[in-house]
């Protein structure tokens, strides 16, 4: 079937309206907060619960301490460009259920985020943040992690 240029024209609308649609329903989406685990499990014994996480920039993270031994977070690779300052590495987690509140704000810039406990990196406990979004999602969020 050949399609005339009124029809292509029709076509390319619908697809152009639909796209705005989810693109528009993507930006207005409210924050989520993810949890991650740091639980004494996993080839050593020890992981973060996911090891990999996606999330948008104005999310916060929640790394929780599930197990008894103490626990912390360090970024060790990032985007260029990124400064973390105070972001880019948690206090211990000695206690059972204690966490750490981490706001992907205006420091954080889409990309892939390598994080690793200090303690146990050798025993191998590390972890992967993609963050997605764009400049105006950080701008919302604020400028600080808790």
């Amino acid at each position: 079937m050949r399609m005339t240029g009124a029809l292509w024209s029709l076509v390319a609308a619908v697809g152009f309206l639909g796209l705005g649609r989810e693109a528009r329903a993507q930006e207005s989406r409210p924050p989520k907060r993810w949890e991650v685990a740091m639980v004494e499990r996993g080839q050593y014994g020890l992981a973060f619960d996911p090891q990999r996480l996606t999330a948008q920039l104005g999310d916060t993270i929640r790394f929780i301490q599930r197990g008894g031994l103490p626990h912390n977070v360090r970024f060790r690779s990032m985007p260029d460009g990124v400064e973390l300052a105070e972001a880019g590495e948690s206090p211990m987690l000695t206690a059972p259920g204690a966490v750490w509140d981490l706001l992907l704000d205006r420091r954080f810039r889409p990309g892939k985020y390598f994080y690793v406990c200090v303690p146990h990196e050798v025993m191998g406990m590390a972890g992967i943040l993609y963050v997605q979004g764009t400049v105006e999602d950080s701008s919302r969020a604020g400028d600080h992690g808790t």
